[in-house]
């Protein structure tokens, strides 16, 4: 009995990773039609790196509490301001926890830095919505809030879904057109 049940968890585990990885395909498709591309075009970062490519068969990596991917305007000569979208899994400060995507448009204050903080802060949402003392008790109702500026970024608006609505193409269509209405006029919640 126990061997089915643990069996049945990573089925489902597995499940919703290789969701997520869908996902992420489908929003790099329909942000790349909008004229964005993926920070790190093969990289789905996490606590450390996995491949976007990975198959539902691989067990290179352990269950992570979140997969985030970043993007930025294709061939913009200033690259200060990011989408970010992250799916959180769970989290330790919450004991009862239903996946979230969480989607963070970014300013930072040097653009010379902004690639490497992209890849050197892949916990940015999950901090801003969970662990910040402007996140308050976030709630993934799809309404923006507002970051102070935290060192090196200038600001960040962060809002989240839960996971559960991003059933089909049209649903990640509805979520790309909501990342860019902001990021298209900079500094608009």
């Amino acid at each position: 009995m126990i061997n089915q049940s643990i069996q049945l968890s990573f089925r489902q585990v597995r499940a919703l990773v290789e969701h997520t990885l869908l996902l992420f395909k489908e929003l790099d498709q329909q942000l790349a039609n909008r004229g964005y591309e993926p920070t790190l075009p093969d990289v789905v970062q996490t606590e450390h790196g996995i491949s976007i490519h990975q198959t539902k068969d691989s067990a290179e990596s352990l269950v992570p509490h979140f997969l985030t991917r970043s993007y930025t305007r294709q061939n913009e000569k200033v690259l200060n301001h990011a989408l970010i979208v992250s799916v959180q899994y769970t989290h330790p400060l919450h004991e009862r926890f239903d996946p979230v995507v969480l989607v963070g448009d970014v300013m930072f204050k040097n653009p010379k830095q902004t690639t490497k903080l992209l890849l050197d802060k892949p916990w940015l949402l999950k901090y801003a919505a969970f662990e910040s003392t402007a996140a308050g008790s976030f709630e993934p109702t799809g309404k923006r809030f507002r970051t102070q500026p935290i060192e090196e970024i200038e600001w960040l608006d962060v809002w989240g879904h839960p996971f559960t609505e991003m059933r089909d193409v049209e649903d990640v269509k509805v979520l790309a057109e909501e990342m860019i209405k902001g990021h298209l006029d900079p500094g608009t919640p």
